[in-house]
């Protein structure tokens, strides 16, 4: 496995891609994570989840690393059911 990263070394290592990060740190009160490693990347989302899917992991984080042009009025749900996780 590579070694955990800042955030910001994540940013350009992967540039505007979709990466899996284990071992990672996220204060809630931020929008990135802190640090990570990542396990796996892809540039598309649909890719990165379907390699997610064969192998999922309990404790991973999936995020984009770069900027996303979200319509105004949009409204997300992390349906984490979807994927396994249990609380």
């Amino acid at each position: 496995m590579s070694k955990k990263l800042t955030w910001n070394e994540i940013e350009e290592a992967y540039p505007n891609q979709w990466v899996e990060l284990v071992d990672f740190e996220w204060d809630e009160f931020e929008p990135d994570p802190l640090s990570g490693v990542v396990r796996r990347q892809a540039k598309g989302r649909k890719g990165l989840h379907e390699d997610f899917m064969k192998n999922p992991l309990d404790n991973s984080a999936i995020v984009y690393t770069g900027t996303m042009n979200i319509p105004e009025g949009a409204v997300f749900s992390a349906n984490l059911h979807q994927y396994g996780v249990n609380e």
